[in-house]
């Protein structure tokens, strides 16, 4: 009985054996590495509606007479603005050099435009080969993303909240919005009037080389300017569209903002007729007052003497 209990042991274990061996890595080896360029700091796609988007490119190369199977795991900063989907795990032939492909999507628009281009972000994958549930080979990669720079210098002209009249000036504001995600600076600003050629713009030269901060991160409004609208004692009444580009250092375009003034003139001759008017009534004044006055008791008394003298008379 006892030497059958040992036979069947035997061959249990003789049994086992092969599938032992195949869990023990065989000669030669595996290496992780990046397909995609990492030398210097990737940068991803971005669309002017921020929507971004980003491949990375890995590899790895098993020169083994055996498959390798790894897990992934990715190491960044998840409160940036950029949101990273690749394999949990894969698994690679023999004597096989398989590429792993890596997404990157943005998070929300006010997140990715807040992301400075001058900033970065590191990734860092590990592979890691297991047996059982002991770490057999262990290899980490590392990469830097970044954004594009985006400009967008928007100006925003403010009607005048004073009446302009012809023969004078009024104020009014210029907002300009830097809706881009770094800061940007106004080469040249320039205003063009349609159908009023006694209407100008003054005060555009203060624009010049403006440094403008991006606006609605960190706290930033657009910047604001005072221009001045001056109409000639000539100018007609009429409407007169104004508009105002500045040209943006950061991408050469040039972008403008529009609005409609109405310049108001005054009535022709109404000065003279004030004068006239105002003349005639003095000459109505002095007419009446230069006429003789009676007073009505005086009236009475001729009355009554004149009855007494015709009395007489007729007596």
């Amino acid at each position: 009985m006892q030497s059958r209990t040992w036979v069947l042991s035997f061959l249990l274990l003789v049994g086992m054996m092969p599938l032992a061996q195949a869990q023990v890595p065989s000669g030669g080896s595996w290496e992780l590495g990046w397909a995609t360029d990492m030398d210097s700091t990737y940068t991803v796609d971005l669309e002017d509606d921020w929507d971004l988007t980003g491949t990375l490119v890995m590899y790895i190369d098993n020169t083994r007479a055996n498959e390798v199977s790894v897990d992934f795991t990715y190491e960044y900063d998840e409160d940036g603005p950029f949101v990273i989907d690749g394999p949990e795990s894969a698994s690679i032939s023999a004597n096989t050099n398989d590429t792993i492909t890596i997404t990157i999507t943005g998070a929300s628009a006010d997140e990715v435009r807040a992301f400075s281009p001058t900033s970065k972000l590191s990734l860092k994958i590990t592979a890691e080969e297991t047996l059982g549930e002991t770490s057999v080979n262990t290899q980490e990669i590392e990469g830097d993303i970044s954004t594009p720079r985006m400009y967008r210098l928007l100006p925003n002209a403010n009607q005048p909240t004073d009446v302009l009249y012809a023969g004078s000036w009024v104020e009014f504001n210029l907002e300009v919005s830097n809706m881009g995600n770094i800061q940007d600076a106004i080469v040249s600003a320039e205003a063009s009037i349609r159908g009023c050629p006694h209407l100008s713009v003054t005060g555009l030269e203060s624009l010049k080389n403006s440094v403008v901060d991006v606006t609605d991160i960190g706290g930033n409004e657009p910047a604001n300017y005072v221009l001045r609208l001056e109409a000639s004692i000539s100018h007609q009444e009429r409407g007169c569209d104004v508009t105002v580009a500045l040209e943006s250092e950061g991408d050469g375009n040039t972008r403008s903002s529009t609005m409609t003034v109405q310049v108001v003139a005054p009535k022709e001759n109404s000065a003279n007729s004030d004068t006239e008017d105002g003349a005639s009534e003095d000459d109505e004044t002095s007419d009446s007052s230069s006429l003789p006055w009676i007073h009505p008791i005086e009236i009475f008394f001729v009355v009554f003497l004149t009855s007494l003298l015709i009395r007489r008379f007729e007596q």
